[in-house]
């Protein structure tokens, strides 16, 4: 592995910037739409209650990839992966949401900032230096802090049209009407789906509560694919949509019990679709088995970019696209919010082995946000009463064992263990093997309790600031560093009548015309940001 130490050297191993408009328009825009909490719930997937018109629409022009997975079924851990091209379990940051409220986490657990090794950077600093202009609209929850180096614009303005004349942009939108919590707080609206329709699956009882609570999430998809559309009409309104990628998925599967916080496909599974403005395989499907950490190097492999050793994901589109697919994804959940677990995974594309490292314990927890639901409710109080069907009532038993494994082609609701069949030992010594493989190769430090790993990372329990930048002059150039290892710097130029130019990542010495000065901030994840230095 390549490692960055410095920051005066880290730039040299990041992409040059490049100077001329011209050829920064070879490269196409890039645009990812971010919805929250849905499975293949979207008709075009198959979805027959679904009513998703503009995202059917949007899949004639795209490729359709069905066997995308998240590392677990739940955003903060997912979300880690997605900005970093890494499994969160290999850097402590698998665990439900490290920021944010301490009354979601276990006693004695305070919010923290996942610190990682000081080569990891958010993969948008790649894009920025090779000329994008990268906004974030608005959601970041990446476990860490955000480096200023991140982005040109994060928040709620945060916008590709607000980029300099002649920049390639890389956006992503966030849509949250599809959240969890939805469920809850829109269960007045008037619904898109008749919920006598609606398909109720074995691990539900079929009653109104559970129907309705059902019904509520596919209106929340409904609402979400006109916001779609919504973006997406705003590219062609520009004259920009004829030279970007749109990308469209989930951050991870639904937002119902069973669904979210679980690493079984209900959970894990989420629907994607990149279109290419050339129409590249346009209205095709691929099987092909994606997983979080390779969406980062992929859009990185779009831009011509090649990701950096540190990443754990492998191009499947792009100029450095893999020419092998890959053989499995691999997750686990841990922490999730207040309630602790640990399970790991590994799925090919027929059989999902699981490994679980509190046997005897359910498969619910009992995470209070979700107590809001009605269905779970609902299901917590026919439970409490014995009226549940075998099924049903699994999701409590004090039954796990070990081990798990499906045969998904046969129990697509991954409700029969097969892992005691005899008939299935072959694959089961298989996935064992893999499993085990990945384990020592990517996480072999995943079993570090949480609470060890703060104080390992934080051992004062405090989070550093970066070192401020320090700045040289030589023959007119200035040149900038930072003692913090793997700092990047963001500077932006002063003119003499006070403008400030944009912010901008620092690869190598500046040229500054009389009376111009120079302001700059350090960044790394899991650091604060420095305080902002000018040099005159």
């Amino acid at each position: 592995m390549e490692k960055i130490i410095g920051s005066c050297c880290a730039a040299t191993a990041l992409l040059a910037l490049v100077s001329s408009c011209t050829e920064e328009q070879k490269r196409p825009n890039i645009i990812c739409i971010v919805c929250e909490d849905i499975s293949p719930m979207v008709g075009c997937f198959g979805d027959k209650v679904a009513v998703t018109p503009n995202l059917d629409e949007f899949s004639k022009s795209a490729i359709r990839f069905t066997n995308v997975h998240s590392n677990i079924g739940v955003s903060s851990p997912s979300r880690y992966a997605l900005i970093t091209g890494r499994y969160p379990m290999a850097d402590g940051a698998n665990y439900m949401r490290t920021l944010g409220s301490p009354d979601q986490k276990p006693e004695g657990v305070q919010p923290y900032s996942v610190i990682v090794n000081p080569d990891v950077k958010c993969y948008t600093e790649y894009l920025r230096k090779a000329g994008y202009y990268c906004t974030n609209n608005a959601k970041t929850d990446y476990q860490f802090t955000i480096p200023a180096t991140a982005w040109d614009e994060c928040g709620t303005d945060a916008h590709w049209k607000n980029r300099p004349e002649g920049m390639p942009f890389f956006s992503i939108f966030n849509i949250e009407v599809t959240h969890e919590s939805r469920v809850w707080r829109r269960t007045n609206e008037k619904l898109s789906v008749n919920p006598s329709d609606i398909v109720v699956p074995p691990y539900y009882p079929d009653n109104d509560i559970v129907r309705h609570d059902m019904a509520v999430a596919y209106f929340n998809i409904t609402e979400m694919d006109k916001m779609f559309k919504k973006l997406v009409d705003e590219l062609k309104e520009a004259n920009v949509y004829d030279n970007t990628i749109i990308i469209w998925y989930s951050d991870n599967g639904g937002p119902l019990p069973h669904h979210k916080r679980e690493i079984y496909d209900r959970g894990t599974n989420v629907p994607f679709m990149i279109s290419f403005p050339d129409g590249y395989k346009a209205g095709s499907v691929s099987d092909r088995l994606v997983g979080f950490v390779d969406i980062p190097a992929t859009i990185l492999s779009l831009a011509e970019i090649k990701a950096p050793d540190y990443m754990h994901g492998v191009p499947f589109l792009g100029k450095y696209a893999s020419k092998e697919e890959r053989q499995y994804v691999y997750g686990g959940r841990d922490r999730l919010d207040e309630c602790i677990d640990k399970q790991g995974y590994i799925r090919d594309k027929r059989y999902r082995y699981v490994r679980n490292y509190y046997p005897g314990t359910p498969v619910y927890l009992d995470v209070k946000f979700r107590l809001s639901m009605p269905m779970m409710n609902n299901i917590l109080e026919l439970n409490k009463e014995s009226r549940l069907d075998s099924i049903q009532a699994s999701f409590f038993d004090n039954k796990r064992l070990e081990e798990e494994l499906y045969d998904l082609e046969k129990d697509p609701y991954e409700l029969n263990n097969i892992v005691n069949d005899k008939s299935y030992s072959s694959v089961l010594e298989r996935l064992r093997k893999d499993y085990d493989s990945w384990i020592e190769t990517y996480v072999p430090d995943w079993f570090i309790p949480e609470k060890d790993n703060i104080k390992r990372i934080l051992p004062d329990g405090k989070q550093p600031f970066a070192a401020a930048p320090e700045f040289s002059m030589k023959d007119g150039l200035v040149t900038i560093c930072s003692q913090t290892e793997g700092a990047s710097i963001n500077y932006r130029i002063v003119e003499e009548n006070g403008n400030k130019g944009r912010w901008m990542i620092y690869s190598s010495p500046v040229q500054l015309k009389n009376n111009e000065n120079i302001e700059a901030v350090s960044a790394r994840i899991g650091y604060k940001n420095s305080k902002v230095v000018t040099f005159k």
